[in-house]
């Protein structure tokens, strides 16, 4: 009976001493856990301070976008002067060149008149110059019968006296037929010398009206030359006007178009600026998050270690108290070990840590692209369906469930025993929310076609220890 008794307290003693054995254990992955856990920890508050040197660079940089926008503002206004002096000038130059085409219209018509004038003179001079030859035949023609009669009157012996020819009538009828005949000679005489008298005067009017016309056409013609001179001179001008109306067109447009250029590029550099905020402050969201799950993990690991290191202090107060009432007869020499083990700190990456978080075909690899500009690809890409199923690939806590201008709705999740991060992107709905912890292949949301994506499908991504805007690592080194 008593070596029963031994037997009993001895095993008793043995169990103790292996259970204490076993909480160290325990209690040193655990401390490995917080330690891990602070490293994660202190990981994220370096790329926290980085992103916010980041931001500050970005403050920095949208002080200085917002001088060179006031600057920008000020070319602005400075090009809309230009623009609205360009403006005053183009009207100008238009008006003056209206002005110039009336000019060579009413220059045209009175060349048009003057030409004419010029040939209504013209025959004018030919019809004078017809009169006149006709009263120079006629002025001739007389003076040869004035020059005939005179010779007859000198062959006669002289002088006709008309009153002895009057007073030799022989009767009052020969008187009368005398004095008719005298009166008629005298008469014709008469009319002969009034005519060519009026012929002569007329012929110097004549001669007169045909040189003031021919001075009048003269005149007119180099009137006419001095009109097409200037109509030559004016449609050169309207050449020059509308070659200067064109260049100050080039110019406005020229202007336009910088300052078009300059608001596009001020719009552009104020997008990206937005943009860069945008994804600074998403950054940043994602690294606060996960910062407060890893100090939950670790508050809850050092909990389990202060609960383990009680538990252990009371198996050795209970141990020595058996070893005092066994009078210290019986005493265990036995020994536990084990090899500690990580569970799950898969620095260098394993097979099957993760499993797969949906169903359908990989369209796209983790590595660099042959397609869209060959840019780095930090993810796996999965296509299927609108709405296909997406679970958690491992457990862990729900760090970030929001929407992203890139990933579009999406979920990231810390897996605190395997030190891991996932993200799964482009999905169609979210159906988990921030710090929800999750199972293995528990639903998470559905895939979609959100954000930055063409055509249904998942970007999973995988990153050692917590998110890292750097980049992940291959998924396919923990996927079955």
């Amino acid at each position: 009976m008593k070596n029963f008794f031994y037997l009993i307290v001895s095993l008793m003693i043995a169990f103790a001493v292996l259970t204490v054995s076993v909480s160290a254990e325990s209690i040193n992955e655990l401390q490995d856990k917080v330690n891990e856990l602070e490293q994660d920890k202190q990981s994220i508050q370096s790329k926290s301070g980085e992103v916010s040197n980041k931001v500050e660079e970005t403050k920095e940089k949208i002080a200085e976008n917002q001088e060179k926008q006031e600057q920008t503002n000020s070319e602005i206004v400075e090009i809309d002067s230009k623009l609205t002096t360009t403006q005053s000038q183009l009207t100008a130059k238009e008006n003056e060149i209206a002005t110039t085409n009336n000019e060579i219209k009413e220059t045209e018509n009175e060349i048009n008149k003057t030409e004419g004038e010029i040939n209504q003179l013209k025959g004018e001079i030919e019809e004078l110059r017809a009169e006149i030859a006709a009263l120079q035949e006629k002025i001739e023609a007389r003076e040869d019968l004035l020059k005939n009669r005179l010779r007859s009157i000198q062959q006669n012996g002289g002088n006709v006296n008309y009153l002895e020819v009057i007073l030799g009538a022989q009767s009052f009828g020969d008187f009368i037929n005398r004095a008719t005949a005298v009166n008629k000679i005298m008469d014709s005489d008469k009319t002969i010398m009034e005519e060519q008298q009026a012929d002569k005067e007329k012929l110097e009017e004549n001669k007169q009206a045909l040189e003031e016309s021919k001075k009048e056409l003269e005149d007119k013609q180099a009137s006419l030359e001095t009109s097409k001179r200037d109509l030559e001179n004016k449609k050169a001008q309207l050449v020059s006007q509308k070659a200067e109306l064109d260049q100050i067109k080039a110019r406005l447009d020229k202007q336009m178009n910088q300052k078009q250029k300059l608001m596009a590029n001020l719009e552009h550099k104020e997008d990206e600026l937005h943009s860069h905020q945008m994804s600074l402050a998403e950054q940043q969201e994602t690294l606060n998050n996960q910062a407060a799950i890893v100090e939950k993990a670790k508050r809850e690991a050092q909990q389990q270690i202060n609960q383990k290191r009680q538990e252990q202090q009371r198996l050795q107060q209970q141990r020595q108290q058996q070893q005092s009432s066994s009078g210290n007869s019986a005493s265990g020499s036995s020994s536990g070990s084990s090899s500690s083990s990580s569970g799950g700190n898969l620095s260098a990456g394993g097979n099957g840590s993760l499993i797969w978080p949906t169903t359908g075909r990989q369209s796209s690899g983790f590595g660099y692209r042959s397609f869209n500009g060959g840019g780095f690809h930090y993810g796996l890409d999965i296509a299927n369906g609108v709405g296909t199923p997406v679970n958690a690939a491992a457990s862990g806590v729900v760090t970030r469930a929001n929407y992203s201008p890139s990933y579009g709705n999406v979920v990231y999740i810390y897996h605190v025993d395997l030190n891991l991060t996932t993200v799964y992107g482009h999905l169609n709905s979210i159906g988990v929310s921030l710090g929800q912890s999750v199972s293995q292949g528990e639903y998470i949301g559905g895939m979609g076609n959100t954000g930055q994506s063409f055509g249904s499908h998942l970007h999973f991504e995988v990153h050692q220890g917590s998110w890292s805007y750097h980049g992940g690592v291959n998924p396919i080194n923990y996927l079955p």
